[in-house]
């Protein structure tokens, strides 16, 4: 490769993994002013990169940034989330724009081949709606909960959905869908969002903790996605907080699972509440100043925060970040959780990383990300004029 046509790979690299960005952004390519711009015109020219004005921001004076990023016509990127109840799809153009999101309900005792049935059926309409065809597709993310076992490609045990455990997500997907894909974990790939679209655009080491069914970690380290050396890392939920508590679904016990995520919140509530409340209406009336709901809530972040100063004192990230069906409580869960990390947590007399809620909504967050992962995949969704 010539020595042009590595710096422009490097300008597009960065347009890939961070959305549009400044042509001052663009020093983090480590080249020159004057190569950013030479490079910059000719990607311009080659329909590579298009211009486009920032957003207005009324704090600042003069004349708006204008922001550089890859043209939205040279494909398409779908994004996928195979959750507990639900299928989640998003699609986005090569410039990162949402175009479309939607979904559909799904038991939990779906077969994985009938679920991808309803993701293909879903991809359709979307494309229909579009007016695209699946040739426009480059590729398709697909996320799962639980950890994929990097050596066998295997969902682990701890997978929420019991019919996906011990089966092949990326044979299965790239047999069924017929489309370029790649496959993750859930909290990875709206780790990758936040990264790309928001609290954490920007910054080199991150913890995003997404609560489902389950409760993961999402770590960005040095930039990057981090999975492990076996593809478990981020099981928060499966850590031990009581080891005498109440069984898991993992076969451990005490995990926070048992003790913080939806289902045993809404669980607590039963007995003084009667009906079977969703963790969003448990949220809501909380909300409204019911003592026995922001009790329960309260309870789920002091123990998440006590698996938090763990994470925190292993790996020391510079935000971290709540995502998912827990961050609709905002303070009324991460009060109580800032305090028992800050109470566990050894920070040699540094501030805490900020405990943040994320900036993206709990319904696209992980098929953003997912979609994120395919347009950073430049091995294997080359761009023309590069």
């Amino acid at each position: 490769m010539s020595q042009r046509a590595a710096n422009r790979a490097r300008v597009v690299g960065v347009l890939r993994e961070r959305g549009a960005q400044s042509r001052r952004e663009l020093a983090v390519t480590g080249l020159s002013r004057s190569t950013v711009r030479s490079v910059v015109d000719e990607l311009i020219e080659a329909g590579t990169v298009r211009e486009r004005p920032a957003p207005k921001d009324n704090r600042s004076a003069g004349r708006p940034a204008t922001l550089l990023t890859l043209c939205g016509d040279l494909g398409l990127a779908a994004g996928v989330e195979i959750a507990n109840g639900v299928i989640r799809a998003a699609i986005c153009d090569t410039s990162q724009e949402l175009l479309l999101h939607d979904s559909v309900p799904m038991d939990d005792r779906t077969t994985p081949e009938a679920a991808l049935e309803r993701v293909n059926a879903l991809l359709d309409d979307m494309l229909h709606g579009l007016g695209a065809s699946r040739g426009d597709v480059i590729g398709v993310g697909v996320a799962v909960p639980g950890p994929i076992q990097r050596n066998t490609g295997l969902n682990g045990r701890a997978t929420t959905l019991k019919p996906w455990v011990n089966v092949n997500a990326a044979t299965l997907s790239a047999k069924l869908l017929r489309l370029p894909l790649t496959v993750g974990n859930d909290a990875n790939f709206a780790a990758l969002a936040e990264l790309t679209w928001g609290a954490a655009r920007g910054l080199r080491d991150v913890a995003y903790v997404y609560t489902a069914s389950g409760i993961g970690v999402g770590f960005i380290l040095n930039g990057a996605l981090y999975a492990g050396a076996n593809g478990t890392a981020g099981e928060l939920g499966h850590t031990t907080i009581d080891e005498n508590g109440e069984v898991c679904a993992c076969g451990g016990r005490g995990c926070l699972n048992t003790l913080a995520n939806a289902d045993s919140i809404t669980q607590k509530l039963r007995r003084s509440h009667r009906d079977r409340l969703t963790i969003a209406e448990v949220i809501t009336m909380a909300q409204e100043g019911d003592v026995g709901c922001r009790r329960v809530i309260a309870d789920a972040g002091r123990h998440i925060g006590l698996a938090a100063a763990n994470m925190y004192n292993l790996l020391d990230p510079e935000l971290i970040v709540l995502g998912g069906n827990l961050a609709p409580a905002g303070e009324i869960l991460l009060g109580p959780l800032r305090e028992s990390m800050a109470r566990r947590a050894i920070h040699a007399g540094e501030v805490l990383p900020p405990f943040i809620v994320g900036e993206l909504d709990e319904h696209t967050v992980v098929v953003l990300g997912a979609a994120a992962a395919v347009l950073r995949d430049a091995e294997a969704f080359p761009l023309p004029h590069v």
